[in-house]
């Protein structure tokens, strides 16, 4: 498996490289890395991620609980199994079929770099979402079609996309919470001071113990932090210095200082970048419960897939491959970080 994520990674880095520039040419190659990507993760063994076990256990039970997953999984589950009376291995198929269409589909239409965008989301959200967490693989396809609907400002479709997203994950309720956030680089400048002040509460050890007004999300904190305290999730650890994170951070402040630059070729910047910065703030601020600070941190941080890219843009024509050359090293060394070292995949 190692192997043939470092060749996927392979053909996409020359694709990238060489950003076919006919359109029909680039269509047909973004649908067959599409395909590729699809069965990859829909094919995957059993062993080879960390959560396979526990939906094969979703699988044989006769009766969920409610509340353990959310509905569209019953369904897609009654679908596969009862009605078309096909084996487990289709159900990943058809989350893997959702989850990389949907964010490939996403990238597609908000991205003007768009092999960038599928570099970056192979090395990390790939093997993230379509191995690992595929309820909210699919939902994060969603989120990113309702963030873009939301800063053309047409509403309805954010409305729909909002809804497909909490339908495959109660935590993107939180979308909902978008609308208060514009796409101006109006007080830019507070989103930039959350980041500091999430080590503050990292260091105090609180979160305020603030009530979310979403009934749901609030009863998921709470059942994350009594796992916690009862030493259930005592494997569970944050580390506010982790490489991943400290990447993330200098590329935060990296485009925050260059972004009214990049805003010239990329208008949307803005509301991505405030949503990236509540990522990174939401893994501190949250630490007291580390499980549920890493799936807020990886919802709201899916935009990074469209941000980073944009490090493109920082670089005069004369030095564009220097531009194409930092974003390839940010994905490896996502790559490298979720294989060997946060274990996204088990290396056997």
């Amino acid at each position: 498996m190692i192997v043939l994520l470092f060749f996927l990674f392979a053909v996409i880095t020359v694709l990238y490289v060489i950003s076919p520039e006919n359109k029909y040419l680039n269509n047909i190659f973004l649908f067959l890395v599409m395909i590729a990507l699809i069965f990859t993760a829909g094919l995957r063994g059993k062993g080879v991620d960390n959560d396979y076990y526990v939906y094969r256990s979703f699988w044989r039970m006769r009766k969920i609980d409610d509340g353990t997953v959310e509905y569209s999984f019953y369904l897609i589950k009654v679908l596969i199994k009862n009605l078309l009376h096909l084996q487990f291995q289709y159900l990943l198929l058809a989350y893997a079929f959702i989850g990389v269409t949907t964010k490939i589909l996403a990238i597609k239409k908000i991205t003007p770099l768009l092999w960038g965008s599928i570099l970056i989301y192979f090395s990390h959200y790939f093997l993230l979402h379509e191995f690992t967490q595929i309820r909210i693989g699919v939902a994060t396809g969603f989120v990113l079609f309702s963030i873009y609907f939301l800063s053309e400002k047409k509403y309805v479709f954010f409305a729909i996309f909002s809804f497909l997203a909490i339908i495959f994950h109660q935590s993107c309720f939180l979308v909902l919470l978008f609308p208060l956030i514009r796409n101006s680089n109006r007080n830019t400048w507070i989103y930039a001071m959350l980041i500091p002040l999430g080590y503050i509460f990292y260091f105090l050890n609180t979160y305020l113990h603030i009530n979310i007004p979403i009934p749901i999300l609030q009863n998921k904190i709470d059942l994350y932090e009594e796992a916690t305290k009862s030493g259930f999730l005592k494997d569970s650890k944050i580390n506010p210095f982790n490489a991943l994170l400290l990447i993330r951070i200098l590329i935060f402040y990296v485009i925050f200082y260059q972004s009214k630059k990049i805003s010239h070729f990329f208008p949307h910047l803005y509301i991505y970048l405030k949503i990236y910065s509540l990522s990174l703030f939401s893994f501190l601020f949250f630490s007291r419960i580390p499980v549920f600070s890493f799936r807020i941190q990886e919802l709201l941080g899916v935009v990074e897939i469209i941000l980073i890219p944009t490090i493109f843009y920082l670089f005069s024509e004369r030095f564009k491959w220097l531009g194409k050359l930092s974003v390839w090293m940010i994905s490896l060394g996502f790559l490298l970080l979720d294989i060997f070292y946060v274990k996204l995949v088990i290396v056997k």
